[in-house]
């Protein structure tokens, strides 16, 4: 079997772009099928691609769309594989997308990033159109099953839940550490990798963009550290680009500058970098409760909080439907949104009562 896959792709930075990778990864795995074969989505189209790239996309040229799926017809690609997230298309919600969708020959499996329980109109049109010409749709929870089909954005019988996956250095990284193997994650504090194995470590990481919440957390610092001086909460991720784009480094330097006001400079660290599988598997191992003060609810997947929970880690969450949904792990304790008092009780409460 050959596919085809349409979606970002490394070297962007970009979690779906991951998602992507290590869903081509996993099928190169299994024995029927022969090639994958990337079609990226590109912001920047002077940009390197990797090797093994079919061909690219300009995320703002609805030609490009149109033109990659007539390509797409004239080879023995079997299937197309589709990572949708309004975002990562060009045009209004990216619309165009279906410019792409409506070209294809092929049969196109669409796997659903973000479900609102609220869209726009025009979002709910997009989303129908897409689910329309997909032979099949795949959503990672229950919850965004039960959200596509309140909006009636599609039909029934063509949705199929696959919970979103893992690498799986994650979970044994923990204990090669424990049996010598040296980590590749070169932590940006002085005395490294073990200075920060050495303090209670909070983490978060993922493009950096102002729904994450981060300024919670650091809020939240100065009750926790006056109760527990070890703990170091290490922000890992560049900026968004989106957001960069926009407007520049402006969030990251607010942050900073909190950090400063609230006198806790001593307890936080950033690591303004995009990280590999092996780097996050490091940090991971390292870290005793992973953190998502995410803002807004609406989020329906979380490659960060998957990762971290297959690396071993306990999660203090905001309640977005993903984080709800990962309450059945037993490792996740869910705090209200925008509240740092809730934040600092539930770390104390993993470092005070570490078996409850």
């Amino acid at each position: 079997m050959r596919i085809a896959t349409l979606s970002t792709y490394p070297p962007r930075a970009c979690g779906i772009g991951t998602f992507s990778f290590d869903v081509r990864t996993a099928l190169l795995e299994v024995a029927s099928v022969d090639e994958v074969d990337p079609i990226v989505v590109v912001d920047e189209p002077r940009t390197p691609q990797r090797p093994e790239i079919l061909r690219a996309v300009s995320q703002g040229s609805r030609g490009d769309y149109v033109r990659a799926a007539r390509m797409l017809s004239r080879t023995d690609v079997d299937v197309v594989l589709l990572q949708h997230e309004y975002g990562i298309f060009g045009g209004r919600d990216g619309e165009y997308v279906l410019s792409f969708a409506c070209e294809l020959a092929q049969p196109l499996v669409v796997t659903l990033h973000t479900v609102l329980s609220e869209p726009s109109a025009h979002q709910l049109e997009v989303l129908t159109s897409l689910c329309d010409e997909a032979e099949r749709v795949i959503v990672l929870t229950d919850t965004a099953q039960r959200l596509l089909t309140e909006l009636g954005a599609c039909e029934g019988e063509k949705i199929c839940v696959v919970p979103h996956g893992a690498p799986v250095e994650l979970g044994r990284r923990r204990a090669e550490q424990k049996a010598g193997r040296r980590p590749q994650y070169v932590a940006p504090v002085r005395g490294g990798y073990e200075h920060i194995k050495s303090r209670f470590l909070l983490s978060t990481f993922g493009l950096i963009s102002p729904g994450k919440g981060l300024e919670t957390m650091i809020a939240a610092l100065p009750e926790l550290v006056e109760r527990h001086p070890e703990v170091l909460y290490l922000i890992a991720g560049r900026t968004h680009p989106q957001v960069a784009r926009r407007a520049g480094e402006e969030y990251r330097l607010m942050l900073e500058r909190r950090v400063g006001d609230l006198g806790v400079s001593d307890h936080v660290q950033f690591d303004d970098r995009f990280l590999s599988v092996d780097e996050l598997a490091d940090l991971l191992a390292a870290t005793d409760v992973f953190v998502t003060p995410y803002r807004s609810r609406e989020q329906i997947a979380s490659g960060a909080l998957t990762f971290a929970l297959a690396g071993g880690c306990a999660a203090v969450s905001t309640p977005y439907w993903y984080a709800e949904d990962m309450l059945g792990s037993g490792a996740v304790t869910l705090v209200p949104f925008d509240d740092p008092t809730a934040l600092a009780a539930a770390v104390c409460e993993f470092i005070e009562q570490p078996e409850t």
